[in-house]
């Protein structure tokens, strides 16, 4: 039996709205009805909470006791990634449930409780990444000079920050993002990545990437 649902796009274009929508209504086949579709448009940088379109889709919800929310992928929350994570922290807390039809990397699309489970853990691992990066990086920023004695470029990221990079880009963050997220150039994104050539290139199913990684 299809669960009872609402969609949200932000869209870019006004040539995408079609195109996204048959991406909803693929992955909604004998899953979700999808009760109603609420869109913003070239609200990418503004957090979710301050759109038109995102606020009136909460207001539904609320109104009528609808859990599912539907997303194109993790990136149309937000094109910052800190707001993008804290609002599915809220969206939790609130006691609704995410869905993405483009790289949904969260398994149990159909249990809700064990998807909201790891939802939670990936947030979770998420938090305690961003937290060592903002000590690393401060650390970073108060070293104004090489140690004596060192040879080379030191590695731009360490090991878990690797990890952290490569779980992001799987998540379906773009490269320019990561490299803010980072402080890392493009080349250095590209490196990490040669290990993993499905991370590097178009996403599946995705029409404009040409434009994202430019």
């Amino acid at each position: 039996m299809k669960k009872d649902a609402v969609a949200y796009l932000s869209t870019r274009k006004k040539g995408d709205m079609e195109h996204h929508r048959e991406i909803l209504e693929e992955y909604c086949k004998y899953r979700f009805h999808i009760n109603r579709l609420f869109t913003d448009h070239r609200v990418n940088s503004t957090p979710p909470r301050k759109r038109e379109g995102y606020l009136e889709m909460l207001a539904y919800c609320q109104e009528h006791g609808i859990t599912h929310i539907l997303f194109l992928n993790l990136p149309a929350l937000s094109k910052n990634l800190d707001n993008g994570l804290d609002e599915l922290k809220i969206l939790l807390s609130e006691g609704r449930t995410p869905y993405f039809a483009e790289n949904d990397f969260i398994a149990h699309i159909d249990d809700p409780v064990a998807r909201t489970r790891d939802l939670k853990n990936f947030l979770a691992y998420m938090n305690l990444y961003q937290g060592f990066a903002r000590k690393t990086y401060s650390h970073h920023a108060r070293s104004s000079s090489k140690p004596k004695g060192t040879i080379g470029r030191p590695r731009a990221l360490n090991d878990g920050q690797v990890e952290a990079l490569i779980t992001v880009r799987r998540s379906g963050v773009s490269i320019s993002q990561i490299c803010r997220m980072f402080n890392v150039s493009r080349s250095t994104v590209s490196k990490i990545l040669s290990d993993h050539p499905e991370l590097k290139g178009e996403w599946k199913g995705a029409r404009s990437s040409a434009t994202e990684h430019k």
